[in-house]
């Protein structure tokens, strides 16, 4: 699993096999690797820092001026 900010949008790319255990498991948790945590974290630290920069820093500045 890998979560991506393109676009405004935050997207999830998943494995054939994270598709399937999800498919099985509708509208249940699913388990992931503990060891994909360091990636997952760096990956939702990616987009918060792309969203930041786009909307929330020209945002304020925009604000700041006025």
């Amino acid at each position: 699993m890998r979560i991506i900010y393109q676009d405004g949008k935050l997207l999830v790319s998943l494995t054939r096999d994270e598709v399937k255990q999800a498919q099985e498991n509708m509208g249940r948790p699913i388990e992931l690797p503990v060891g994909q945590l360091k990636v997952l974290h760096e990956d939702i630290s990616k987009a918060v820092l792309q969203r930041w920069e786009k909307v929330e820093v020209p945002s304020q500045v925009s604000y700041l001026r006025k």
